[in-house]
């Protein structure tokens, strides 16, 4: 018959808990959401550039499903200036406008605005 230290001994030895996180760290989204995202209009229409610029959103534009900007046919106003039509291109990243060699593009020529997460 085991006493109860060594009882607990086994326990102790064979017994495992898993304890859950403090703090759950935030989903990535995919940008394949982001994008389904900006289609509804789940971002507002109002944004403060990097170098602080007013950017309204006059119009969403065309999701694109094709090589190019993720939507064409938008239209956004700066700092409350006259429209400005063009493609918008939505990452994750702020680099992946030139990782992704969107600078070099030529398809992209007609980006007005990158909407990037971080």
């Amino acid at each position: 018959m085991s006493t109860l230290v060594e009882h607990y001994a086994q326990m102790r030895d064979t017994t495992r808990v898993r304890e859950r996180a403090l703090f759950v760290s935030p989903r990535i989204p995919s940008e394949l959401e982001l994008q389904a995202r900006w289609f509804a209009g789940d971002f507002g229409k109002h944004f403060v550039g990097t170098a602080g610029d007013k950017i309204d959103i006059i119009q969403f534009g065309t999701w694109n499903r094709e090589a190019g900007p993720d939507f064409r046919d938008a239209a956004i106003r700066i700092n409350g200036g006259e429209p400005i039509p063009g493609s918008v291109e939505i990452d994750l990243l702020d680099r992946s406008w030139e990782t992704h060699g969107h600078a070099t593009n030529p398809a992209f020529e007609a980006t007005v605005l990158h909407v990037f997460v971080e």
